[in-house]
């Protein structure tokens, strides 16, 4: 179902909507539905009809990452098909419209578009609200007044147009200052509250996670490798928390955050630093592979931090092409690849073999006395991307 976005609509957002979940110029959409309204003004009924549709089924809260799919294989096609789908409904409503539907339907039309614009307002206060207001009045009022015209004499729709005119200028000046004032107390209201509701939950996560943690490192201040880590981990979660990376789990993630996640997990359960770049993080890995590489990341990162001997551990990642790369690198003591034992399965099986597994690979760079790093690398699938 298309969703409606009040930040990309001339008037309620229906084309946009629908050029946005087809995959084309929203321009194409608003064209056909001008086209539609010259049939008896059919394409305002539609554009309303459309409106009231959307506006029901679209949630109240969208997520970020919804991205739609292009219908059709290619912009071409996809153009031809919305002027085929224009020019039969166009050749329908032609031959199907019955003659008095061009004297109810088309003035209909107006009173409804009249109605949508002075409706959809989207949190919009002050004098934008007033525009959107008296706007719609005047299309709705046209669409009375042509109504009238269609029923009436040329000297009585020309008394009938003043007459509305006069009306509904008498309406803006008694009550334009009005609806000023009172927009601009609800913009200062809601401005309030939006205020209030972020001090208040800005309060609760740091009494919630901050000052706890300061009162855990107070109590455990004669050891220095816990209040390391109780510091590291609360300045990851609170970096986290403010660049809006969740924290949770590592599953449906982006690439960055994931790997965040699984390092806070190693420092939690050891006394090293782990510091986690990620250079053109991407959400294009299928979840199988995903969770493959994270995991055999968490792997090294935990056989660093158990054998290397050093403190700290490096992790880059790194999108190169068509590949995402992932190095764990260390400092410590090293070792010689050769040399690992049939039962060492933590690098075989946990790192190697799940790499292998999902078309991936590993190679393991070390030396005695001159630190270990390991390069993982996922191939990305071949697929053609929107």
């Amino acid at each position: 179902m298309p969703r409606l976005n009040s930040e990309d609509r001339w008037v309620g957002g229906v084309a946009a909507a629908i050029a946005h979940e087809l995959g084309v110029q929203a321009i194409i959409i608003r064209v056909c539905f001008l086209l539609l309204a010259t049939v008896g003004g059919w394409g305002l009924v539609l554009y309303a009809i459309g409106w009231a549709i959307f506006a029901l089924a679209t949630p109240d809260s969208l997520s970020s990452n919804y991205v739609p799919q292009p219908k059709a294989a290619t912009p071409g096609h996809r153009n031809a098909a919305i002027g085929m789908i224009t020019l039969g409904l166009i050749l329908f409503l032609l031959r199907s419209t019955p003659a008095f539907f061009d004297d109810v339907v088309f003035p209909l039309g107006f009173v409804l578009t009249g109605m949508l614009i002075a409706w959809t307002r989207s949190g919009e206060g002050g004098m934008s609200a007033v525009v959107r207001v008296v706007a719609g009045l005047v299309f709705a009022m046209g669409g009375f007044l042509a109504f009238a015209a269609l029923q009436v004499n040329f000297v009585d729709a020309i008394v009938s147009l003043v007459f509305g005119m006069a009306v509904v200028s008498g309406i803006v000046l008694v009550a334009a200052p009005s609806v000023v004032r009172m927009g601009r107390d609800l913009d200062h209201e809601r401005l309030e509250r939006i205020r209030s509701d972020e001090r208040a939950r800005i309060s609760a996560h740091i009494h919630d996670s901050v000052l706890q943690t300061l009162t855990l490192i107070q109590q455990h201040g004669e050891d220095p490798a816990r209040t390391r880590q109780l510091a590291r981990r609360q300045e990851r979660e609170l970096r986290n928390w403010l660049y809006g990376t969740p924290t949770s789990t590592p599953t449906g993630l982006r690439l960055g955050p994931a790997l965040e996640f699984a390092a806070s997990s190693v420092e939690d359960s050891f006394d090293v630093s782990i510091a986690v770049v990620a250079v053109g993080d991407t959400n294009d890995l299928e979840p199988a592979d995903l969770d493959a590489l994270i995991a055999a990341s968490k792997e090294a990162m935990a056989n660093a931090a158990k054998h290397s001997g050093s403190n700290r551990i490096d992790v880059y990642a790194e999108r190169r092409g068509q590949s995402i790369e992932v190095f764990v690198r260390d400092t410590g003591v090293g070792f010689d690849p050769a040399s690992i034992s049939q039962d060492r399965h933590g690098v075989a099986d946990s790192i190697v073999a799940r790499m292998q597994r999902v078309g991936g690979k590993a190679l393991i760079h070390s030396a005695p006395g001159s630190g270990t790093e390991v390069e993982l690398v996922m191939p990305l699938k071949q697929e053609t991307k929107p």
